[in-house]
């Protein structure tokens, strides 16, 4: 990602993959929601120093070190975000103000901010947890993903078994 990205990212506006949030002084604390939305759907972008009227707003520049240890303290912390994530902030110098750009990827197992279910919906994040038959699919897509994997390798092996027959 570079100070283009970034800007093409801010100019789209937020979308189901894109999350702006102002976060000028201090960590907007539904970051975690949507950290955790963006992990059980598809994955996502999210810039703190961007309002919701897609103004470069900026980080303050002595907050910015602050905004990402806590930022990277919380999502590595298993009684705040299950399962921890690892997850990279990056700063960028856009206009002459700090952008801090992270990068969700989706998850391969259902993700939870302080025992809450958090899914993505157009331009927001959506707590799922007292709706069984989100949450439902919620598992059976995160599941979906290890099933198509084990199909195919149980293709392979029953192919490959067919055809050893075959050959004697």
């Amino acid at each position: 990602m570079d100070s283009k990205e970034i800007k093409q990212l801010i100019q789209n506006g937020e979308k189901i993959d894109v999350e702006f949030k102002e976060s000028k002084n201090a960590l907007t604390k539904d970051v975690f929601d949507t950290v955790c939305s963006f992990n059980n759907r598809n994955g996502g972008h999210i810039l703190l120093g961007v309002n919701d009227k897609r103004e470069i707003v900026g980080v303050s520049k002595d907050k910015v070190d602050k905004v990402i240890k806590e930022f990277t303290t919380a999502i590595n912390n298993p009684q705040k975000m299950y399962p921890p994530l690892y997850l990279l902030p990056e700063v960028f110098d856009i206009d002459e103000k700090k952008v801090i750009y992270i990068k969700v990827p989706e998850g391969y197992q259902v993700c939870r901010h302080n025992g809450r279910i958090w899914d993505r919906s157009y331009e927001g994040g959506i707590n799922i947890t007292d709706h069984s038959e989100l949450v439902y699919k919620l598992y059976a897509r995160k599941q979906g993903s290890y099933f198509v994997i084990w199909k195919r390798q149980l293709y392979y092996v029953r192919s490959s078994a067919a055809q050893n027959r075959c050959d004697i």
